[in-house]
């Protein structure tokens, strides 16, 4: 499955980048989600950056990098074989924390490249240990100007409403290959 061949790539790049910048490790934040034909899917990773994001990046002991992969799933309707990523999306981010009322977060994952493959990623900054809230609004690829076929005989239905996508993660995130 694509998503474990994704978490994989990431897990040895972020162990990787451990040997050489300090400790860092990938994580899975939450189980994927299918909706409107996609699976979406939620990683986290410390020691992640990208060559140019506006505003900077999110840098200190409790920064976290944040990765969604959308994928096509079986039954999309818009064209997209399964497992195929979604382009042209615009991903926004809401993070809150449990017991911190103050604690509000919220920016733009941009679209990367890297050796598993494209996906949306931005830096955030947490607020110490804690549970978080993540959600992923996800609009379609509409909003950058990707057109849909309408003549009969190539036609795919209007694209989705934005999603909502939300998980509940505990930090510090539990690296994926711990040791027994």
């Amino acid at each position: 499955m694509l998503s474990h061949r994704f978490l994989a790539g990431l897990a040895l790049a972020a162990l990787s980048c451990g040997l050489v910048c300090g400790p860092a490790f990938a994580g899975t934040i939450g189980e994927p989600l299918q909706r409107e034909g996609l699976e979406i899917s939620a990683h986290a990773e410390t020691g992640g950056t990208l060559d140019h994001t506006p505003g900077g990046m999110a840098r200190g002991a409790d920064a976290l990098f944040l990765v969604a992969d959308v994928r096509a799933g079986k039954d999309e309707p818009h064209g997209f074989s399964e497992h195929s990523f979604i382009p042209y999306l615009s991903i926004s981010y809401a993070l809150s924390k449990d017991g911190a009322p103050t604690y509000k977060q919220a920016g733009l994952l941009y679209p990367a490249a890297s050796k598993t493959g494209p996906h949306y990623a931005a830096g955030a900054q947490l607020s110490g240990p804690g549970t978080y809230h993540l959600t992923y609004i996800i609009s379609p690829p509409s909003t950058h100007g990707m057109m849909r076929q309408t003549d009969k005989a190539s036609a795919v239905p209007e694209w989705w409403k934005p999603i909502n996508a939300n998980w509940t993660f505990t930090y510090p995130l539990n690296p994926p290959l711990a040791s027994k």
